[in-house]
């Protein structure tokens, strides 16, 4: 990295993965301090460990140590009978865990095929840049059986129920889609998830953008448009010519609410350091402008923040935008010396930064350093 700012900020980010790898598993803490993860943290863990070997952060010796480790524990990671992976696991003992971190030696949690997309699209990443990993990869991917993650070709997930598992369609636009491109890149098709989404025109503060008609009314499920799915596709896989324009307008309509209310925005879903500790920040959901609902729905407008991961993203994918080079410099010393980048700040300038620290925001920080340092190539491609 010839940019010294790029370079201390990659540095700051690595802090968070010195202090929350486990040496036993070699898995990484989802939140700072806390042994537990999703295979979304996982997935996000791993490009983490890639961008900061491409970078130079770390030595081949230190990564592929690293790789090891975790590649021995997913060999022999405790499966449920679905033979696919538990929602959560703990990162000590990689034991399976329940998403409010309690005992699931079962495997009773279910699986998220959002959560299984984003690790498919880290596998398939890290195999492609280091053959030598390729078999091993390759026979830990054997042991999941990821068609029952596809039903008449949408993504399917599965949760705890009185008597046994329930099943459900997983995923609304942006998720949806790259989710399926993670199962893709592994030969399951989810058709309709990747080319058939149903989908409807809404106008936020003067821009048009493309929302889900699958909404917490007609579906139970809310159809949050916010950054983190586009950004993490068109940074790791490279955006479709299809949804440029979708990516272009995401970023117009947050340049525009800035000009309107004078707060700096950069939405995205993520961990608060207090109650409700997670919020999806979007542009639009069920019918709302620029929600900040907790995981039941419940809208928390005063906790609406700029996220740390998403300035860095809008950064490196528009470098020549002044919008996103000041979400950039805003952001570059949101951090603790110690530990990493915190999650960001609220826009209410009374609450201060948001202080929560984890894998995604480090990790997603990092991989935009990278790209930016390949000159706008997707990490997924060789160069």
């Amino acid at each position: 990295m010839a940019d010294s700012r790029d370079r201390a900020a990659a540095q700051l980010a690595w802090r968070y993965f010195e202090n929350n790898w486990n040496p036993d598993t070699g898995m990484v803490n989802a939140v700072d301090g806390l042994t537990w993860a999703t295979w979304w943290d996982q997935g996000s863990a791993m490009l983490g460990i890639h961008a900061a070997r491409q970078l130079g952060l770390i030595s081949a010796t230190e990564f592929n140590e690293k790789l090891s480790i975790l590649f021995q524990t997913l060999e022999q990671l405790p499966l449920p009978t679905t033979k696919l992976p538990n929602k959560a696991y703990s990162t000590e003992t990689a034991a399976m865990r329940t998403l409010s971190n309690r005992s699931d030696p079962n495997g009773t949690s279910g699986w998220s095929a959002l959560d299984l997309g984003r690790y498919l699209v880290a596998l398939h990443i890290i195999k492609t840049h280091y053959p030598e990993f390729c078999d091993r990869i390759n026979t830990i991917v054997t042991r999941y059986d990821l068609n029952q993650s596809v039903k008449d070709g949408w993504l399917w997930g599965s949760g705890a129920g009185r008597n046994g598992l329930n099943y459900w369609q997983e995923g609304r636009l942006g998720y949806e889609q790259y989710a399926a491109y993670g199962f893709k890149l592994w030969g399951i098709e989810a058709d309709n998830a990747l080319y058939n989404p149903p989908t409807q025109r809404v106008t936020v503060d003067g821009v048009e953008l493309i929302v889900d008609q699958r909404d917490i009314n007609s579906s139970g499920a809310s159809n949050h448009l916010t950054n983190d799915p586009y950004l993490l596709w068109g940074i790791e896989l490279g955006l479709p010519d299809t949804v440029q324009p979708q990516i272009e307008n995401l970023l117009q309509v947050q340049v525009n609410r800035h000009a309107n209310t004078g707060i700096l925005t950069a939405v995205n879903e993520d961990a608060l350091d207090r109650k409700p500790y997670f919020l999806y920040y979007s542009v639009y959901a069920d019918s709302r402008h620029w929600p900040a609902t907790d995981v039941n729905g419940k809208n928390h407008p005063d906790l609406r923040f700029l996220s740390t991961k998403a300035a860095f993203a809008w950064s490196s994918l528009f470098p020549g935008n002044d919008y996103c080079q000041t979400l950039r410099q805003t952001v570059q010393n949101l951090a603790d010396e110690q530990k990493g980048y915190l999650s960001g700040r609220y826009e209410n300038p009374d609450l201060g930064s948001n202080k929560a620290i984890n894998v995604n925001t480090n990790a997603i920080i990092l991989e935009s350093l990278l790209y930016k340092a390949r000159n706008g190539q997707p990490i997924a491609h060789i160069s």
